[in-house]
């Protein structure tokens, strides 16, 4: 299904977004049109949306239902029905991949679509800004500059979250005494994640990058360079089932005050 999609600044991804001109209009025939979207998006600011809605790794999150503001969106785009399967999720404008690969600006990664070493469905033009893919850029680049002074962690530390989320789900239905062990065990599992995830704030704070690898292909999925783009990934996991919102809540207090 061919439609409009719009990658937020939290690396959310809306796909196929209808848009509408105001709340109390949603019943009337949506916008579909691109180019009447970015005009009212420049006259109002502010546009009411209806969505299906993604994470960053394309797993589905809650419909989006809401206004989104100029200043929310990274990009918006055209995607036609060919082009749906493919992995445009982890996107990135060609500035932003260019600082999570070293270089000074995008006019590299500019000159490389030039010449034309990207493949056509690894990048797409959205009015005026470029967009790319992480394994786009691997491809074509080939590891981020100085890698091996940056932090790795690799997304085998997601087994031990989804182990915690289980283990918390179940453990009102379980006998005392074997709660009480599940309560050890999860403790365990969560400062064992809060230590990684602690050696990527100080990592940050000490002016390096995140690079989060996949363990099997040893590709990378994700650069962070921020507190802020950190906390965004750490704040995904409730909403991938990776983590009960109350443990996810408590984790982002206690690394916020460090």
């Amino acid at each position: 299904m061919s439609g409009i999609s719009i990658i937020t600044v939290e690396n959310r991804r809306l796909y196929p977004v209808k848009a509408y001109d105001t709340e109390e209009n949603n019943e009337i025939t949506p916008i579909l049109d691109i180019d009447s979207v970015y005009d009212l998006l420049n006259r109002r600011k502010k546009i009411f949306f209806i969505s299906n809605q993604y994470d960053q790794y394309g797993r589905e999150l809650d419909n989006f239902y809401g206004y989104i503001g100029s200043e929310d969106i990274k990009t918006l785009f055209y995607v036609n029905e060919d082009e749906v399967n493919n992995n445009l999720s982890a996107v990135m404008t060609l500035s932003e991949a260019a600082k999570k690969w070293g270089f000074s600006d995008g006019s590299t990664i500019r000159k490389a679509i030039e010449r034309g070493k990207f493949e056509k469905h690894e990048i797409k033009q959205a009015g005026d800004i470029w967009i790319t893919t992480y394994d786009a850029m691997e491809r074509v680049f080939g590891k981020i500059k100085n890698e091996e002074n940056e932090l790795i962690i690799y997304d085998d530390f997601e087994s031990n979250l989804y182990r915690l989320f289980l283990k918390d789900v179940q453990r009102d239905y379980l006998r005392e005494k074997v709660r009480e062990r599940h309560l050890r065990e999860n403790e365990i599992l969560y400062n064992d994640i809060k230590v990684i995830l602690r050696s990527a704030l100080d990592a940050i704070r000490k002016g390096n990058k995140v690079i989060i690898k996949n363990k099997r292909s040893n590709k990378t999925k994700q650069v962070i360079n921020t507190e802020r783009e950190l906390f965004v990934f750490i704040e995904l996991f409730s909403r991938r089932n990776f983590m009960t919102e109350q443990r996810n809540k408590r984790l982002l207090e206690e690394l916020k005050k460090i």
